[in-house]
């Protein structure tokens, strides 16, 4: 009868008889792994980039969730070495579950990137590049010069419109080639992100990650979508 009270009173407590699960391996593990799906993935950022969000605040949420994780792997750290020698095999292989999830959380975060990659997707689901490359061809040579001038919304063709800029600045700019090309540039702050289309012979920029933190992604010849933090 002792031992089916006990077992019972651990069952109140959420224990998993073999494993000793309990309430802090929800927050030690459970959470941990939940983040590193959705965080270090971009998920999250994909999404928002596919709907054309601006992810400031889900940024500070990523860096909240990263300082989180850190604090969970110092705790079980301290959980895994203090109680290591009375635990059993199966507690001590979720304990050390608990410490390697925040390892993998942060080995990962390099490569969440997937806000350029949503909003690539979106512009390649809305734009209509052969009707913008029409209406660019009907402005004349002193209509736009190397340095951009600003195009009202209410000159913005219906194919322009239809990617909806997010009150972002759309420019007329003269490519290398001396041809008009139409820049968008979304965003604010210390994050922009936006869209150019030129002819199918504008060069392309190269990724300068080094100096602007910047990146570039191709959609089809004098396409692309950027992002870049400053």
């Amino acid at each position: 009868m002792g031992g089916t009270d006990n077992r019972e009173k651990g069952g109140s407590k959420g224990t998993v008889p073999g494993w000793n699960w309990n309430d802090s391996d929800v927050v030690l593990l459970v959470l941990p792994l939940v983040l590193t799906i959705f965080v270090p993935s971009g998920a999250i950022l994909y999404m928002y980039g596919r709907l054309n969000w601006h992810p400031a605040l889900l940024l500070l949420f990523h860096w909240a969730a990263a300082a989180f994780v850190v604090c969970c792997f110092f705790v079980s750290i301290v959980r895994l070495f203090m109680g290591w020698r009375k635990h059993t095999r199966k507690r001590r292989l979720l304990m050390v579950a608990e410490v390697g999830i925040p390892i993998v959380f942060v080995a990962l975060l390099p490569f969440g990137k997937g806000f350029i990659y949503g909003y690539r997707d979106r512009i390649r689901s809305k734009a209509d590049i052969p009707a913008i490359r029409a209406w660019l061809r009907t402005f004349d040579r002193g209509d736009y010069d190397e340095f951009g001038k600003r195009v009202p919304p209410k000159k913005w063709p219906e194919a322009l419109r239809k990617l909806k800029p997010g009150g972002g600045a759309v420019t007329l700019v003269a490519d290398q080639n001396g041809n008009p090309q139409i820049r968008i540039v979304e965003g604010g702050a210390v994050l922009h992100w936006g869209l150019t289309i030129g002819m199918d012979d504008m060069e392309i920029p190269a990724s300068n990650l080094k100096k602007w933190f910047a990146e570039w992604l191709l959609i089809e010849p004098g396409v692309y979508v950027y992002e870049y933090n400053w």
